[in-house]
């Protein structure tokens, strides 16, 4: 780990304290509704692009149970940088992913009688006893057992010497639709029900993804998935007045150029904007889609400066983006410019520039961040480079 980014052409900056305020905050409101729960934060895919290794870090300390991650290479990952709480992988393993899983003793998700064979045979192997969650697919249509199937496999896992059948869980397809999700919400607890009149305990259910936590308190169980609202971002905007989160993911780069331009001038690939003005301020910022900042934010966002809005103007292209700084005050090359972030009374949100494309949301945002994008980490102790 280095302090120096100076390197970096552009730089995400991760507030763990952030991360750690958003996990008392979910904690609380759950308890405040009566419910008191695990809380276990999804910290696969790099943490959505946060950084895993920080941010499980950073869950420990503020006494989260156990962790979400999607592959047994995200556990070995964990593992190896010393954490030991109980890693649970919400998703499909391969075959050959088994046996490093059942190694590092993973959590395993079930989805069907054959996939939990295999992992009992590889457990036995090892002399191992794994634990294991049922997937019910009330309404997803994705990864699970169906209801009518889901008794079944329930009895048959539970029969395997070397499973041990802790819990069982479901996935909102959407949770910001309240009838469809709470008839989600009422096909698993009658499958649940049906599970254990066939004499299979179930002794840790978890449904509840960061929308369903504030949506649906009937959804918290024993245990909640918070993902989004971890990282300070909302899968439902409209609970950002009534539940605050703290935004954990800030980006940034340096003004690499500023130029001078009589009008009538193009901007970029394609010619897709013109000067409209005697003299026109451009900046020109060393980031572009090879960095994850996407081309379908040509002349659409705004990045900030002196926290002040600058329109992005031109196609963004793979290692630049120009933007208008005609109306700011004077600047020099050199100076910061927020693509994420706030400055001032001025925020830029993932949420915003996933907006700027009709099928996009922020996870997408987050994680298309590219890898030569420089991180530093800052907690209430040190400001490091991961």
């Amino acid at each position: 780990m280095e302090n120096d980014i100076s390197a970096a052409r552009s730089w995400l900056t991760i507030d763990l304290p952030a991360v750690k305020e958003n996990l008392r905050r979910l904690r609380a409101h759950c308890a405040a509704r009566g419910n008191s729960v695990l809380v276990m934060p999804a910290v696969k895919a790099n943490a959505y692009n946060h950084g895993a290794v920080a941010v499980a870090r950073a869950a420990v300390e503020a006494g989260c149970e156990r962790l979400a991650i999607a592959t047994a290479a995200e556990g070995e990952e964990l593992r190896r940088a010393g954490i030991g709480i109980p890693l649970q992988i919400l998703g499909a393993v391969l075959p050959e992913e088994i046996p490093a899983g059942v190694a590092r003793d993973l959590i395993f998700s079930i989805h069907d009688v054959a996939s939990a064979e295999r992992l009992n045979a590889e457990a036995t192997r090892q002399g191992k006893r794994v634990v294991a969650h049922l997937k019910i697919d009330s309404g997803m249509g994705r990864l699970g057992v169906l209801p009518d199937a889901a008794v079944a496999t329930a009895v048959a896992v539970s029969r395997l010497p070397a499973l041990f059948l802790e819990g069982a869980f479901m996935h909102f397809a959407v949770a910001a639709a309240a009838e469809y999700s709470r008839r989600q919400i009422v096909i698993f607890d009658e499958t649940l029900a049906a599970i254990a009149a066939a004499g299979v305990k179930i002794s840790l259910r978890h449904a509840a993804n960061s929308t369903a936590i504030f949506r649906y308190p009937e959804a918290h169980y024993e245990m909640i998935r918070p993902g989004a609202a971890v990282y300070g971002f909302y899968d439902d905007e409209t609970l950002r007045e009534k539940f605050p989160l703290t935004p954990v993911l800030s980006w940034r780069c340096r003004v690499a150029q500023i130029k001078d331009y009589p009008a009538g001038v193009s901007l970029g690939y394609g010619r897709t904007a013109f000067t409209s003005r005697q003299t026109k301020k451009i900046a020109v910022l060393p980031v572009g889609y090879a960095d994850g900042y996407a081309r379908y934010y040509s002349n659409r966002a705004d990045v900030l400066i002196g926290g002040r809005r600058a329109p992005v103007v031109g196609r963004v292209s793979m290692d630049y983006t120009l933007v208008d700084i005609t109306d700011l005050p004077p600047l020099t090359v050199g100076a910061v410019a927020t693509l994420v972030g706030a400055e001032g009374t001025e925020r830029i949100t993932l949420e915003e520039l996933a907006r700027h494309h009709h099928d996009m949301i922020p996870y997408c945002v987050a994680t298309a961040i590219g890898a030569r994008v420089g991180r530093q980490v800052e907690s209430a102790e040190l400001r490091v480079k991961s």
